[in-house]
Order: structure tokens, then C-alpha cells, then sequence
């Protein structure tokens, strides 16, 4: 049994409604064969952001298009040299990132993120303080990895940290390491266990990029249960 298209729809809106980081109050929810899509608009990017998260998190939703803008208040709108400026400290502020590893530059509000890092959890670090700043409306992140040497049992290591995760059904995850790069193929139950095995292959020592074929299948929904 899959969930009907209204069905999705009032879940989706249901949770970004609960969740208050997302603000739910002008954000519109459409769906289409598991395939939802946002609109409207929200005042910050971490907004934004957990108004994704917040879709993805739903059974049955098997793709998200989100197509929100960010409208500042006009109290927190900030020219780029402002932005910019605090960027560079909150960056050099952190203790889990090489100082000077990462570069920021900013248009229009927007961040675009460069360099090179050692390990992806710095990568996503630099990315959660650039999405916190005052004033940034977007973000792209093109920071990369240090190549390094590919372990040789990496992907037997990406399959087992793969099988710890609690919010992880992995039996129908299979792993692929080829030089830097893993694969993952097979299929998941939802976006958000998606998410959660493609964060953890790329927690792989030597692992630079995580290529993700998985297929979002929705579990079925036993009679009886919530729709």
C-alpha cells in the first residue's frame, strides 16, 4: 500500500508545521508520485535548510525539490562585505578546521566555499558555519578532499559502520570503493536513511566523494498502522 499524493502532502505540511526551526507559516507543499516539491518562502537559509530535512524525513517521499527563497527581515539584511568578514572569523574560530584550508567569497549574500580539507567532516563543518552567518541567503559548497591512499578493505569498513547505525536498515546497501570514491547502490526506505548512509561512507578514512544510486522504495505500510 503507498501513500496517496494528499496523504503525502498533509504529512509533509504536518511535520514542517511541528518542527519550528522550519517556520511553516509561508511554505507551500505539492506532491506527485512520492515527489514532493516546496515553495513560498522563509526568512533565514537554516530555514531553508530544515524545511528539506524536515520533507525528507517523511515515509514515503522519495524525492524533494526545493524551490524556497529566502526573504530577509530587513533587519538582518547585510551587505557582502559584512558577511564575508564574519564568515572569515566564524571559520578561523573553529577548532576543527586547518586555518586557511578554507576560502569564502560571497555575492549577492550567496557563499561559495573553497579549498581543501583533510577529512569530509571538516568540509560539512565549514558548510553548518557558513549556513549560520547573518545575512547569507545560499550557499555552494566546492571544498575538497586531500586525496589520499585507499585502504584496502575500506569498503569491508563502510559496510560495517553502515550495519552500526541505528537509523540505518542497510541489508539492501551495497558498497563499492573505486581510488577515492565510493558507490552505493541498492535501495533504502526513505531520503532521510539515504542521507544517513551516504553521511557515513563519507566518514571513510581515504574516501573523497560518495556517489549514491541508492533507490528511496517506501516500506509498506501495515494495515492498521498510521497512513
Amino acid at each position: 500500500m503507498t501513500t496517496s499524493d494528499s496523504t503525502l502532502q498533509d504529512e509533509v505540511m504536518a511535520e514542517l508545521r511541528w518542527d519550528s526551526s522550519s517556520n511553516a507559516a509561508n511554505i507551500g507543499v505539492s506532491a506527485h508520485d512520492g515527489a514532493v516539491t516546496l515553495s513560498g518562502h522563509v526568512a533565514s537559509y537554516p530555514q531553508r535548510i530544515a524545511a528539506d530535512k524536515a520533507a525528507r524525513r517523511i515515509r514515503g517521499v522519495v524525492a524533494v525539490a526545493n524551490e524556497l527563497d529566502v526573504h530577509l527581515p530587513t533587519s538582518w539584511q547585510r551587505d557582502d562585505t559584512d558577511i564575508a568578514g564574519s564568515l572569515a572569523r566564524a571559520l578561523s574560530d573553529s577548532t576543527l578546521i586547518t586555518p586557511g584550508s578554507v576560502k569564502a567569497t560571497v555575492s549577492h549574500a550567496w557563499v561559495q566555499l573553497e579549498g581543501t580539507v583533510n577529512w569530509a567532516y571538516q568540509r560539512s563543518t565549514a558548510e553548518r558555519i557558513a549556513r549560520h552567518v547573518v545575512g547569507v541567503v545560499g550557499m555552494t559548497n566546492a571544498i575538497t578532499l586531500t586525496a589520499r591512499a585507499t585502504a584496502h578493505n575500506v569498503d569491508k569498513e563502510i559496510r560495517s559502520a553502515l550495519h552500526r547505525r541505528a537509523d540505518l536498515d542497510a541489508r539492501s546497501i551495497h558498497v563499492e570503493v573505486l581510488g577515492n570514491v565510493a558507490t552505493l547502490t541498492g535501495s533504502v526506505s526513505s531520503l532521510a536513511e539515504e542521507r544517513a548512509a551516504t553521511k557515513a561512507a563519507a566518514a571513510a578514512p581515504g574516501v573523497e566523494r560518495v556517489t549514491s544510486h541508492l533507490r528511496v522504495i517506501p516500506a509498506p505500510i501495515l494495515v492498521g498502522s498510521r497512513s
